[in-house]
């Protein structure tokens, strides 16, 4: 993501989230004080709710502004699970608001004193509350989704749940004007439910998050069969991933075949790359492992010589059958624990005896498995 793309997604986000931090100011206010003069508890209790919605604003707009900060030396990978943690935070406060609110409500439908019962400016404030809670939802996802924020998707559908919470107080007020005031009392305590519901969901995925859970199951299928399809792959194995502050990591092993340069290794790695994140907006970041090879399970693997190594030993061998100055390139593949050698000397024409008794020079090597020999002129 440019930096400009960056800036204009803090930009709008920001916006969003004070334009429904403001909603929730006057609609806390409005409901609390309507819910006092109509007797409705449910209504204060809703009105405490869209109050404690300013938390969550305010959350989002400081965690908006710490997770769209570039990388630094001592966050290599980011800032965005300050949004974890903030979350975590978040969610104890809500889980105190909704026990408030659901003990006080079952004191009240126990006790001895008579249940009120709300008025009709009530339950207007409660049908004004369904009306722009839903608006924002809408106005939020939609945010969220060009943004690419899981952030605000979030907090959109908490929107949505304070449009549901309202209609649950709306039933109560209007049970409680039929003849029915304890479905007052009752809508209330389905409001601390629904809090905490949204504080379970809240917590216990920021907390699947920070010890490094998987994406769901379904989704790293789809991310396997993307890759599956792309040209160039002989397989993908060894794919892991895992959450960070609402965007998505992957690593993945894949192998191609053995004979291809490192170049094209590389390149392969960016072209897998680059087609994932298209295919998977939310993936930010992707490492992939080329192997040449499917990777050795349960054996042990081999102690093999690198390059240096491997020269010396070869043309030590070499020395009474092969001028050196004649090597123009020597290409080596670790495969299946063991060594090939490509060999490409100064000679249009290979003699096949050649190739046959540089063979047989190494044979007793352990680590060898073949060689080849080609002309260059």
């Amino acid at each position: 993501m440019s930096k400009l793309q960056n800036k204009k997604d803090k930009q709008a986000a920001t916006r969003v989230t004070l334009i429904g931090a403001l909603l929730d100011l006057v609609l806390g206010l409005a409901k609390i004080i309507t819910g006092i003069a109509s007797n409705s508890l449910a209504l204060i209790s809703d009105g405490v709710h869209s109050l404690s919605d300013l938390l969550t604003d305010a959350f989002v707009l400081i965690i908006t502004h710490i997770s769209h900060a570039e990388p630094d030396r001592d966050h290599p990978y980011g800032h965005r699970r300050f949004e974890t943690l903030g979350t975590i935070a978040l969610g104890i406060v809500l889980f105190a608001v909704a026990s408030i609110i659901g003990f006080d409500s079952i004191e009240r439908i126990g006790g001895d004193s008579a249940l009120p019962i709300p008025g009709w400016t009530g339950l207007l404030v409660a049908l004004a509350s369904i009306v722009s809670k839903e608006w924002i939802y809408r106005y939020t996802k939609k945010v969220a989704e060009l943004t690419n924020s899981s952030l605000l998707l979030a907090n959109a559908w908490h929107s949505r749940t304070d449009s549901f919470s309202s209609i649950a107080v709306l039933v109560g007020i209007l049970g409680s004007m039929l003849g029915y005031p304890v479905m007052d009392a009752l809508a209330a305590i389905f409001v601390a439910m629904m809090i905490a519901k949204i504080t379970w969901d809240l917590v216990s995925s920021s907390l699947r998050e920070l010890v490094d859970t998987a994406l769901p199951k379904d989704k790293v299928n789809a991310i396997y069969a993307h890759i599956n399809q792309l040209q160039g792959i002989v397989d993908v194995h060894e794919l892991r991933t895992r959450q960070h502050g609402g965007r998505s990591f992957v690593d993945l092993h894949v192998q191609v075949d053995k004979r291809i340069s490192v170049s094209e290794g590389h390149f392969l790695a960016d072209y897998i790359s680059d087609s994932v994140k298209k295919a998977f907006p939310d993936i930010s970041d992707i490492v992939v492992h080329i192997d040449p090879e499917e990777d050795l399970e349960d054996t042990e693997i081999p102690t093999l010589p690198i390059r240096a190594e491997v020269e010396k030993v070869l043309y030590s061998r070499w020395q009474p059958i092969l001028n050196k100055a004649s090597v123009k390139r020597l290409d080596l593949h670790y495969l299946q624990g063991q060594i090939e050698v490509d060999l490409y000397i100064d000679i249009i024409i290979i003699n096949s005896e050649l190739e046959d008794i540089l063979n047989k020079s190494l044979k007793d090597i352990e680590w060898f498995k073949k060689l080849t020999v080609y002309g260059t002129s």
